[in-house]
């Protein structure tokens, strides 16, 4: 009989320090204490963040603690008291209890977690309304090229023409959930389109179909410019699909609307065939698009995978659609995720 959640972290409770709110604002500020959060990345941008919690997802806490892992964080070995927080105690009750029979000491957890710290009134930072993000994103580069260009003159094509290129540079600000190999950094959406269109080129001989390169290199390089208004909806993400879309579709007008109307025709056209995946360049895009990112994840031990508690199932899942784009990537991604699982790369 399996166990509920409910009653682990029950059982975690009775065996590990937990403090009120209270305690934890009095706590708070000390040099010998450290927040640790245990809330996803997209948690702490939707809901705020305690200003100098240190943040550890879940997902990573063991091989974050662990000193022989090479993901070992030096901060967890300086002494000071562990104050553990999720968003409302349970992810905190049971990470606690794991840390404690790993041989961790002077640790506790937040009852309640941030919602309680928010509540209580706690130092927070905010998280961005959704009209503050729109005016962050509303620096206008492509107004400033048409004032700059038309004080010199130049003629309008050419000026809609540069303002649009001028606009997309947005898309390096836009960031995504899948690390570098070097795992310094993540990626951002015009590093991704960059590295799709190369692998395009190279892969294209085991499309599932014919294909015209050329078309499938300009989805590529055009399917994500919509995330510069819209943003980026992170694989299994709890995003709504339909929200998501709807979003794009306004993207999609505003962005695409800045070039002559025969290339706002074309792009958006070959946006809406890339999202439609019913063509052989569609699917064949698509493969790539989804390939990338699990390239990086498998090749960096499948760290985003871990830290965002994603399964194997949830992988395999998500890889699917590939079969339909590039029957034999697809065999090697199923050799992979079954490597993965060995390595324990999943959740």
């Amino acid at each position: 009989m399996i166990r509920s959640s409910k009653q682990l972290v029950a059982q975690a409770n009775k065996e590990i320090e937990t403090i009120s709110v209270e305690k934890a604002k009095a706590l708070f500020g000390n040099d010998d204490v450290l927040f640790v959060d245990l809330r996803d990345i997209r948690e702490l941008e939707f809901e705020g963040k305690i200003n100098g919690a240190m943040h550890a997802p879940r997902g990573m806490i063991e091989f974050w603690i662990d000193p022989a892992s090479p993901y070992f964080r030096k901060e967890f070995s300086l002494g000071k008291k562990l104050v553990f927080f999720c968003a409302a105690g349970w992810r905190s009750a049971l990470t606690t209890k794991t840390v404690q029979d790993m041989g961790l000491k002077n640790i506790c957890h937040m009852e309640g977690g941030f919602s309680a710290w928010k509540k209580a009134n706690g130092e927070i930072t905010k998280a961005k309304s959704k009209s503050e993000k729109n005016n962050i994103a509303d620096n206008d580069y492509a107004k400033r090229a048409k004032i700059a260009l038309g004080n010199i003159g130049a003629e309008k094509r050419l000026v809609e023409q540069i303002s649009f290129i001028m606009e997309i540079d947005k898309l390096k600000q836009i960031w995504r959930q899948t690390p570098l190999l070097d795992n310094s950094r993540k990626e951002n959406d015009a590093e991704h389109s960059w590295q799709l269109a190369m692998m395009a080129i190279i892969l294209a001989e085991y499309a599932s179909d014919k294909i015209d390169i050329l078309a499938v290199l300009k989805m590529l390089l055009i399917h994500d410019i919509v995330e510069i208004d819209a943003g980026d909806s992170p694989a299994y993400s709890n995003v709504s699909a339909k929200e998501q879309r709807a979003a794009e579709e306004i993207a999609a007008e505003r962005l695409f609307g800045l070039l002559p109307k025969n290339l706002a025709k074309e792009f958006r056209s070959l946006w809406e065939e890339f999202e439609s995946q019913k063509t052989s360049n569609a699917l064949f895009a698509k493969a790539m698009d989804r390939l990338q990112p699990f390239l990086h994840n498998y090749f960096t031990d499948g760290q985003m995978w871990l830290r965002h508690e994603i399964e194997k199932e949830q992988v395999i899942k998500r890889m699917e659609i590939v079969k339909n784009g590039s029957p034999i990537l697809h065999e090697l991604i199923e050799v992979m995720i079954n490597d993965g699982q060995k390595k324990s790369f999943f959740y």
